[in-house]
């Protein structure tokens, strides 16, 4: 069956946000296991600007999951509207809304991904994220 390279990018964002969430929440003590999966997943040049408008390398997102690691114990993540912008045989750009809640504060943020794709595995070559107000539809 032929998977194409959208489908194989969404794929990869979804499994990494739940490494993701396994690094916030530390689920059942697995946040620095996550970390070591997650890492192979960024490229080494990979790039990403932050929903404060941050332009962040490699390094600096390890080191934020590093000391992030338990901190958002209950947070819950949400991933919609999923579109492919762009896409070639090994590459896609991929646009989704990621919305986190804990406790009460709701965020939401519209994140594009591209990720490179090479026989079934990913590598995430940029994101940009831009904070955006959540839908007070968002299911959890």
């Amino acid at each position: 069956m032929h998977t194409s390279s959208a489908e194989q990018a969404i794929h990869s964002i979804r499994q990494v946000h739940d490494l993701i969430h396994q690094v916030f929440t530390d689920h059942h003590g697995q946040g620095l296991a996550a970390i070591e999966q997650l890492m192979p997943v960024f490229a080494e040049d990979f790039s990403m600007v932050t929903t404060t408008g941050a332009s962040v390398g490699r390094a600096q997102v390890e080191q934020m999951f590093r000391g992030a690691v338990g901190a958002r114990a209950g947070l819950q993540i949400h991933l919609s509207e999923w579109r492919c912008v762009w896409q070639q045989p090994q590459v896609a750009a991929i646009r989704y809304r990621e919305t986190h809640r804990l406790g009460n504060s709701l965020t939401s943020r519209l994140s594009l991904a591209i990720i490179g794709l090479d026989q079934g595995s990913a590598q995430w070559l940029y994101l940009h994220e831009t904070s955006c107000p959540p839908l007070p539809e968002t299911p959890f």
